[in-house]
């Protein structure tokens, strides 16, 4: 597991955090989801399907986390699926764990079922589930945290091939839960949730004097700012929060002048290199240096250009005379041919 997947499940593993995050994005800010009614579920998803040749085949998931809600209804379950890179099968991906989770809600029932011998007719013997029972649905919601635009399918349509228009009609379409960090213009009212997509987005943008005015008296959690570093692949920011005690709470604009004095240092570097003054081998050169080395640059290929256009001029001279190509050439060292 990913240093990534370890940060951004804890981070969720906060009811506050998880709540405001579906909320947000699922109902429009709606507080719907209460955080102290969320309960822990097992992430395991992870069950067999049986062949119609009676062979059992085995299908491994782990969610990354998931709480079961019980608010008007009797219960749902939320699945969390963090995600880092684009993925081209998300939607079917998708669809694969909540049919997991349905279906391993019915293959319990079956189990309890048969064990209790409570079937009223061949019909709900064959099924395993009794005409009256009902099964508890399934949100699963996918973060990509990722600097690129998604260019992904968004649902299972996305990824078929065209199909007539009589065709689409009865086709089976299965839409997925994305949200996009980078773009968010979601309105989070958590604040842990709020400042991380902030740093995230102005971070990828590399927005630094507006977040240095916007946020010159703002603190956050270190967690925050250490999963905003891990996920931007920020290490200035990462080593800031780690220079810090897990209780702490740290100014935002604190940790972006680490960043900030890095991008200079790059920069500078950047303007080094196109010097052209870099010995090889040499990794760092300050710039007092690197000026210096360019002014002798300069004032060398100056005098040799000067030599070169006096050696011009002779030869001029030399050819108005009437001498030889061949002797103007072994007198002044310039080829004429």
């Amino acid at each position: 597991m990913s240093n990534l997947d370890i940060l951004s499940r804890d981070f969720w593993k906060d009811n506050k955090r998880f709540a405001d995050l579906f909320n947000t994005v699922l109902y429009e800010g709606k507080q719907v989801i209460l955080p102290e009614k969320l309960m822990e579920a097992d992430s395991n998803l992870s069950g067999s399907i049986q062949t119609k040749k009676k062979e059992d085949v085995f299908v491994e998931r782990r969610a990354d986390l998931i709480r079961k809600f019980a608010g008007d209804s009797e219960y749902a379950i939320f699945l969390l699926e963090n995600q880092s890179h684009i993925h081209y099968g998300m939607p079917l991906r998708v669809m694969m764990y909540d049919a997991l989770g349905y279906r391993e809600e019915c293959a319990k029932k079956k189990r309890e079922n048969k064990g209790n011998a409570v079937y009223a007719n061949r019909d709900e013997f064959l099924s395993g589930m009794r005409k009256e029972e009902r099964i508890h649905p399934v949100f699963t919601l996918v973060v990509y945290y990722g600097e690129k635009p998604w260019d992904g399918p968004r649902r299972l349509k996305d990824m078929m091939v065209d199909m007539p228009k009589w065709m689409e009609k009865s086709f089976s379409d299965y839409s997925m839960n994305l949200l996009e960090i980078r773009s968010s213009e979601h309105t989070f009212q958590n604040e842990d949730v709020s400042k991380l997509v902030y740093m995230i987005q102005h971070i990828y943008r590399k927005q630094i004097e507006e977040m240095k005015k916007e946020c010159a008296d703002v603190y956050v959690k270190k967690d925050v700012i250490k999963l905003a570093g891990v996920i931007t692949e920020n290490e200035e920011i990462i080593k800031y929060a780690e220079e810090h005690k897990e209780e702490e709470v740290l100014n935002m604009c604190e940790a972006t002048k680490q960043w900030e004095e890095e991008i200079g240092r790059r920069n500078t570097n950047n303007i080094i290199n196109m010097m052209g003054v870099r010995k090889e081998g040499e990794e760092n050169l300050a710039p007092e240096e690197a000026i210096e080395r360019l002014k002798l640059k300069e004032k060398t290929e100056g005098e040799e250009n000067g030599e070169h256009n006096k050696s011009i001029e002779i030869a001029e001279k030399m050819k108005e005379k009437g001498y030889s190509t061949k002797e103007i050439e072994e007198l002044t060292g310039i080829l004429l041919h």
